[in-house]
C-alpha cells in the first residue's frame, strides 16, 4: 500500500514518505511560528497531483521551489537533509532529535531554520527536521522533499479537494463548511489528532488522522489483536511498507465492517504493522484512502475533521 512516504499504489505500501513521523526533540523552547496569510484569510487554490492520493503541492524554501506533502501524522515539518545542505540552511544550536517512522529503526537527526512560502502564505524562520526523505521518495516513486507537519497545521485549516485535485490553507475564522458536511470530532493524544474507529463488534480504538498515509486504515499489531483481526483461522494477505525506519513486510486483513463517526464501511482491507521499538506511536492510522472521495477540511485547532461529498455530475445522454 502506499502511505505517507511510501506512496506506491502498485506495491501497496504503508506509510510512505511521511507516514508515522514522531520526534523526540530537545526541550529548549522554540519561538511561536510566524504564519502570515497575505490577505489575512486564505491562500488561493493550489494544484495537487491528479490521482496522487495525497495532499501534495509546490512550495518554496528560501526561494527555491520543492515538492511537499501535507502530513498530519508528522509531529513537525521536515525537509530532506541533502536539500537542506544544498540550500545552506542554518542549523541552530539545539540538541539532536530522534525521528521514528511507523516501523523500523529510529533516526538521529537535527533541526534547521528555513523560510517557507507558497502563494498567499509565508512562514519565516521555521524550525524543520533534516531527514533522509530522498530514500523514501525514491522507494515510493513519488517526488517530494518536504513534509508539512502539525507544527504548521495547528495554525491553519487545510482544505483538500481530492476530486478536484486542489488544496488551500485558511484561517480558522475564514473556513466555512456546508450544512450537509460530515463532521468527525477529533481528540488530542500527545498532541496528535485521533478519532475513534469501531471495527466489527469490538470496542472502538483511537487512530491517528494521517494525511500522509494513502491507506484507508492501518492498525498496530496490538490494536489488531485487541479487535480480533488476528484471531486464529482468519485469512491474511501481505503488503510492503516503506517509512523512515526502512522497508518492512506487513499483513492485510479484511474487516467485515468499520464505523467512523456516522460513516459505515464494509469489507475494508486493514494493514497491520509492527510498531517501531520505543516509538510510542498510535494504535493505528486513518489515511487518505478515506479522504480522497471527499472535499476534506482538517482543523486541528478546532478539533474537527470535515468531509464534504462532491456534487453529483449530470452527464447528458448521447446519441
Amino acid at each position: 500500500m502506499t502511505t505517507r512516504r511510501a506512496l506506491l499504489t502498485r506495491a501497496a505500501l504503508l506509510a510512505s514518505g511521511a507516514a508515522g513521523l514522531w520526534l523526540v526533540r530537545d526541550r529548549l523552547p522554540w519561538p511561536p511560528l510566524d504564519v502570515r496569510l497575505a490577505n489575512g484569510r486564505d491562500t488561493p487554490w493550489m494544484a495537487m497531483s491528479p490521482g496522487g492520493g495525497l495532499i501534495d503541492l509546490t512550495v518554496a524554501v528560501n526561494g527555491v521551489p520543492i515538492r511537499a506533502i501535507v502530513d498530519s501524522g508528522a509531529q513537525m515539518t521536515a525537509i530532506d537533509a541533502e536539500v537542506a545542505n544544498r540550500l545552506g540552511l542554518r542549523r541552530p544550536l539545539t540538541a539532536p532529535m530522534l525521528a521514528f517512522g511507523v516501523s523500523g529503526k529510529p533516526d538521529l537527526t537535527h533541526s534547521v531554520l528555513l523560510d517557507l512560502a507558497m502563494p498567499g502564505l509565508s512562514t519565516p524562520g521555521l524550525h524543520a527536521a533534516a531527514l533522509d526523505l530522498a530514500g523514501v521518495s525514491a522507494l515510493s516513486g513519488r517526488d517530494f522533499q518536504m513534509l508539512i507537519g502539525r507544527d504548521l497545521l495547528r495554525q491553519l485549516v487545510v482544505e483538500a479537494d481530492f476530486p478536484g485535485a486542489r488544496v488551500r490553507f485558511l484561517s480558522a475564522s475564514a473556513y466555512k463548511s456546508p450544512q450537509d458536511a460530515i463532521y468527525l470530532p477529533l481528540r488530542r493524544r500527545g498532541g496528535a489528532p485521533v478519532v475513534a474507529v469501531k471495527i466489527e463488534d469490538a470496542d472502538p480504538v483511537d487512530v491517528l488522522v494521517d494525511t500522509g498515509s494513502s491507506r484507508l486504515l492501518a492498525l498496530s499489531e496490538a490494536a489488531a489483536r485487541k479487535v480480533g483481526l488476528l484471531s486464529p483461522g482468519r485469512a491474511q494477505g501481505a503488503a510492503h511498507s516503506v517509512n523512515l525506519g526502512g522497508f518492512s513486510l506487513n499483513r492485510i486483513v479484511t474487516a467485515r465492517s468499520v464505523r467512523i463517526g456516522i460513516l459505515d464501511l464494509s469489507a475494508v482491507d486493514i494493514q497491520i504493522y509492527r510498531p517501531a521499538f520505543g516509538a510510542g506511536g498510535p494504535e493505528g492510522l486513518l489515511g487518505a484512502g478515506l479522504f480522497r472521495q471527499f472535499r476534506m477540511g482538517l482543523d486541528l485547532g478546532g478539533k474537527r475533521l470535515v468531509l464534504v461529498r462532491p456534487p453529483l455530475r449530470v452527464v447528458p445522454p448521447t446519441g
